[in-house]
């Protein structure tokens, strides 16, 4: 069916995604998820399948009446798609705020550095601004 080769995408866009340092969350590319979801939207609003049947023929009536009463019988698709949609969403959501805190904790980390080193700095002219002066008295 198209709708599992195109979750079959999802599942592979996101497995290959490299993971953030330190903790379990990856960086997706968000267009192609975005992609894979409309995709997904587009299938589904459709029905699922073309009008040709799965052997690339037209279904004739009856086929179409056993695929219906089959598909009454089955689990619904779209809601299980609709659930996978919406686990993407909240997973991209949730790497987004990963990423945003990760990105938080260097820049912290860059500003308490820099702030370190500027005080060395500071100290080490504060003293030179001292002992240059006593030495042209000399």
């Amino acid at each position: 069916m198209e709708i599992l080769g195109i979750l079959d995408t999802l599942e592979s866009v996101i497995i290959d995604s490299p993971r953030l340092p330190f903790t379990k969350k990856l960086v997706v590319d968000e267009d192609k998820v975005l992609k894979i979801i409309d995709k997904l939207r587009t299938v589904i609003s459709s029905g699922g399948e073309s009008p040709l049947g799965r052997g690339g023929r037209r279904l004739n009536a009856a086929e179409e009446t056993t695929d219906s009463a089959d598909s009454e019988r089955r689990p619904q698709p779209e809601n299980k798609a609709v659930e996978v949609i919406e686990q993407a969403y909240q997973m991209a959501k949730e790497i987004r705020e990963g990423a945003d805190k990760y990105a938080d904790e260097v820049l912290a980390n860059l500003e308490a550095t820099s702030a370190r080193i500027l005080r060395t700095i500071k100290a080490g002219r504060e003293r030179l601004s001292k002992t240059v002066p006593a030495k042209a008295e000399k």
